[in-house]
């Protein structure tokens, strides 16, 4: 039987902090993101809370000045902040295994990529009316 050497899978790893100009260690204010070898989707911390959705669902992105929105099947999601375009870029390459929400702190920080404000925007359903199937 063969077994995977648990020190060389890649979860086993420490993923590499990014955000930080000079690659400093995380400051108190947190990164804005965190990338990884493959994840299969990223987690998205605001606060106390989070979610995570997965790269196979993820059908679009956008990239604004300040603002990044990622368009997932069930979900879109806004990212606004400064210095975003590094996320972007990684974003696309699909390295980023998390994203965190620094609200006001990303104002006073001094980092390169500073996120101020995660928002999901779930999709509507569509197709089915209120008033029921027509029967004929």
């Amino acid at each position: 039987m063969l077994r995977r050497d648990p020190n060389n899978h890649p979860e086993a790893t420490n993923a590499s902090r990014t955000g930080a100009p000079d690659g400093s260690e995380p400051s108190d204010l947190g990164q804005p993101y965190v990338t990884g070898e493959r994840p299969p989707g990223i987690v998205f911390a605001r606060g106390p809370t989070s979610f995570w959705l997965p790269y196979h669902l993820l059908q679009g992105m956008r990239y604004e000045p300040d603002k990044v929105t990622l368009q997932f099947a069930g979900s879109d999601i806004l990212i606004e902040g400064r210095g975003l375009h590094a996320l972007y870029r990684d974003l696309t390459r699909q390295i980023v295994s998390e994203v965190t929400e620094q609200g006001s702190h990303a104002e006073m920080s001094d980092a390169a990529t500073c996120i101020g404000q995660i928002v999901e925007l779930p999709k509507g359903k569509k197709g089915r009316s209120e008033g029921g199937e027509g029967v004929g």
